[in-house]
């Protein structure tokens, strides 16, 4: 019994180690709207919601890709928590603290050999981004913008956010600002990157990632983009890796 209960473990950590390392480490790109949650641990956590079918996709999320219209403009992903209330929460996880400010910070990240707060990469051979230059930046609003903007520049330096919107009484939140590159001839097309952290009270999120495409209407080359994106910059869960090592170890002993 006892060789049949090893050989059963064994079994399970060589078949389920691909399978945490796609859930866990490089996980599926967000395609849904950010959403904030608390999770066991006591930390901010973002995960993805679809409301096309009103369902939480994952409380784990790194990367989210979007488009930018002919324009040059997106609104995506929007932010959002849940309820307290809501039976979508999962076991151990909880709303965010009620009646308290959502905001966010735009930071600078390393990628490809530089440090910059967006990134770009015109979509042609292998991904290789770079800070923005040329003169176009990002701008990050809300109405009235007047009050509530921020800009990215390609520069290395952090940029403080403002008040994406704040939880209601219940610990709910639904809110899409607008993102627009900017640039006084003509914004190159291509693929864009830009990093947030979002806090909440005294919470502080890790920091998640977006990649947008603007006029290159080439999936493949954003997929590419997402994929070099989560390779470089979405860290292994530590704990799982572990885990699976130790088991590795037992199935040779």
């Amino acid at each position: 019994m006892k060789m049949m209960t090893k050989s059963l473990v064994c079994t399970l950590a060589l078949g389920l180690t691909g399978v945490a390392y796609a859930e866990e480490g490089h996980e599926e790109h967000a395609h849904g709207d950010a959403l904030l949650i608390v999770s066991p641990e006591g930390e901010l956590e973002v995960g993805v919601y679809d409301f096309g079918d009103n369902e939480l996709v994952t409380t784990h999320a790194h990367v989210f890709e979007g488009e930018f219209d002919d324009f040059g403009v997106s609104d995506e992903p929007g932010i959002n928590a849940l309820s307290g209330s809501s039976d979508q929460i999962p076991a151990g996880y909880a709303a965010l603290p009620v009646l308290t400010d959502v905001t966010f910070t735009a930071t600078a990240f390393d990628l490809d050999g530089a440090t910059a707060n967006l990134m770009f990469w015109d979509g042609h051979d292998d991904p290789a981004f770079a800070p923005i230059s040329g003169g176009t930046f990002l701008n990050i609003s809300k109405a009235p913008a007047v009050l509530f903007s921020a800009n990215l520049d390609g520069s290395d330096s952090d940029v403080s956010g403002f008040v994406i919107e704040s939880t209601d009484a219940s610990g709910f939140l639904h809110k899409h600002v607008d993102f627009a590159l900017i640039n006084a001839v003509a914004v190159p097309e291509g693929i864009y990157v830009w990093s947030f952290t979002f806090e909440v009270g005294d919470l502080t999120s890790e920091p998640v990632y977006f990649v947008h495409g603007f006029g290159l209407h080439d999936e493949e080359a954003h997929e590419a983009a997402v994929e070099h994106i989560e390779a470089a910059l979405v860290p292994e869960p530590v704990s799982a890796t572990l885990m699976l090592i130790g088991l590795g170890a037992l199935c040779r002993r």
